[in-house]
């Protein structure tokens, strides 16, 4: 009897190690069927780890698929602004980039049947396919993207951030490219300054007076002239939260100047959320952007969920497959490694590529701290840039402190000390800036327009006055500006950087800033300069301190063939 309990115990025991031995068999050949992504792990410097997130309110995501056909759709980019190319000035309808170029309706599917048996909801496919959007509980993304969340103390805030690269299976290998809204750590901050004692300019080397306009004065000042007003033109501006009050400054703001009212729409149709902290940022890229255009034909709001990467990749990704404006205005920044690793970029970057496949642009502001533009505040000691200001498929604009004479008219333009700008260490330089930078390295910015607190706008929050600037100031000038030229050229222009890249040698296009570094400020400045930090200054012809230099408009304009 003992006998046969022994042979019983050893039987159990050797069908107990054969379990074991083949469920870590198993696991091996699961860990070896998983791939990677353009996802990886978060790295918060000097937090603190707070465990697991809770399981309990779903996590939004955003899986990116690939394009296909990447090389010929490079390609066809190229030659859309080379001359004499069969191609050159021309854009796609979103069907023909869909048929050419998008993730076809099988790959989709393979995609939405992952989520759909990894327990996800609220799955939703984006009309171009690039984006499928979904929403789990923590635990269910991790499975499903081999991955772990975890919370963190980190910059005085409770965060949430995936500490192991997001991996997918087999099924979706060579598919997807980046799944984004896994943390939270790291989100895009508007890039607007209020006039306050720590911004008050400095004595000038330049003539005039650096004073606040109000944005119907920004036309006069960049010398708009007889270039036709944006009124034919469509433009859009990227936002966030409540802006029932937006709406509402910007028709007082209409009023006080006796400007005809700017047909709004928001997309989506209704007002997301209850979020009002970025009120004066879309107050005043609305405000600005209308005023230097002389009026738009219809100005929407690309309002997104959130200002984490996979609620303003839904965004930017509807302003482009809507394929309703010529000019998309982006007041918003984050440090480019961050996006890098999120996988923010990778996924970005090809929406920013549809854009300029169907002829519309993307202004975005390049940062409020100089050269130094960190991940937790937008300002730091390291050299950096923003991103999404460092794509190369978008205009990046940087800041001046522009002086007027007493009538109001343009005196001068100085470097802003905070106009974000310098060298991409991620992005490649497209051939259109390549010919005149000489680099591979994307430069930031293309051009600027004025940002000074000091020399800012004067505009309208919640129905009263307020000074303001920031490179949020002149994304949206130059926004507007392009309105006008899109106008003037019945809407048949195609992508903005290499029309303006080739704009530069007409003489007087641009205002040659030639002066000032965008060294930052306070205590900042200090610091950076004592560790020896690298900042940028002005000279003539194109630098990473202003790029270009600034628009005249009626110049500007009469390049543009």
């Amino acid at each position: 009897m003992r006998l046969e309990k022994n042979k019983a115990s050893k039987a159990r025991a050797t069908i107990g190690a054969a379990i074991a031995l083949a469920a870590l068999s198993l696991s091996a050949t699961a860990q070896a069927a998983w791939h990677p992504t353009a996802s990886h792990a978060q790295a918060l410097e000097n937090a603190t780890q707070l465990g697991a997130l809770p399981d309990t309110a779903p996590l939004r995501i955003a899986v990116s698929l690939k394009l296909q056909n990447q090389a010929a759709l490079t390609s066809f980019l190229q030659s859309t602004h080379t001359l004499l190319s069969r191609d050159y000035g021309r854009t796609l309808t979103p069907e023909e980039f869909n048929a050419a170029y998008a993730p076809s309706a099988r790959q989709v599917q393979a995609v939405t049947d992952y989520l759909t048996r990894a327990g996800f909801s609220n799955i939703v496919v984006a009309p171009n396919n690039l984006l499928v959007t979904a929403e789990a509980k923590r635990s269910l993304v991790e499975t499903a993207f081999s991955t772990r969340i975890m919370q963190f103390k980190y910059a005085d805030r409770v965060v949430y951030a995936n500490t192991r690269d997001a991996l997918v299976p087999d099924a979706l290998d060579g598919l997807v490219l980046a799944i984004t809204g896994l943390q939270n750590a790291n989100t895009a901050h508007p890039l607007i300054q209020h006039l306050d004692a720590s911004t008050k300019a400095k004595a000038l080397p330049l003539a005039g007076t650096a004073t606040g306009h109000v944005p119907v004065q920004f036309p006069a000042i960049y010398d708009a002239g007889s270039t036709p007003a944006g009124t034919a033109t469509n433009i859009g501006i990227i936002a966030e939260g409540n802006l029932t009050q937006v709406l509402t400054d910007l028709r007082t703001y209409e009023a006080q100047n006796g400007l005809a009212q700017v047909p709004v729409t928001f997309v989506p149709s209704e007002v997301n959320g209850t979020d009002t902290s970025g009120l004066d940022e879309w107050d005043l890229d609305s405000q600005s952007s209308t005023s230097i255009a002389g009026g738009v034909q219809n100005l929407y709001f690309y309002n997104a969920a959130s200002l984490n990467d996979s609620d303003l990749e839904v965004a930017y990704n509807r302003a482009v497959t809507d394929n309703k404006v010529k000019a998309v205005n982006v007041s918003l920044g984050i440090c480019e490694s961050s996006e890098k690793s999120s996988g923010a970029m990778a996924a970005t970057d090809q929406i920013f590529q549809q854009a300029v496949a169907l002829g519309i642009t993307f202004f975005v502001s390049t940062g409020d701290g100089g050269a130094y533009t960190g991940c937790s505040s937008q300002e730091g000691i390291p050299t950096a840039v923003s991103y999404p200001a460092s794509s190369p498929y978008v205009v990046a604009v940087g800041g001046t402190t522009v002086t007027t004479n007493t009538n109001g008219s343009y005196a001068g333009e100085t470097t802003w000390a905070g106009g974000g700008g310098g060298v991409s260490v991620d992005e490649t330089a497209p051939s259109w800036q390549q010919a005149i930078t000489h680099s591979t390295a994307r430069g930031l910015p293309d051009v600027s327009m004025d940002a000074d607190p000091n020399s800012g706008a004067v505009i309208i929050v919640s129905g009263s006055s307020l000074q303001v600037g920031g490179t949020s100031l002149a994304a949206p000038l130059s926004t507007g500006t392009w309105a006008r030229v899109e106008s003037a050229h019945g809407n048949s222009l195609a992508f903005a950087a290499p029309i303006i890249y080739a704009a530069a040698s007409t003489p007087g296009a641009f205002h040659d800033v030639t002066s000032g570094c965008n060294s930052g400020s306070g205590l900042q400045a200090l610091l950076s300069a004592l560790l020896g930090q690298k900042d940028y200054c002005a000279a003539a012809g194109y630098d990473n301190a202003t790029g270009l230099g600034t628009f005249d408009i009626a110049r500007f304009n009469a390049a543009v063939p």
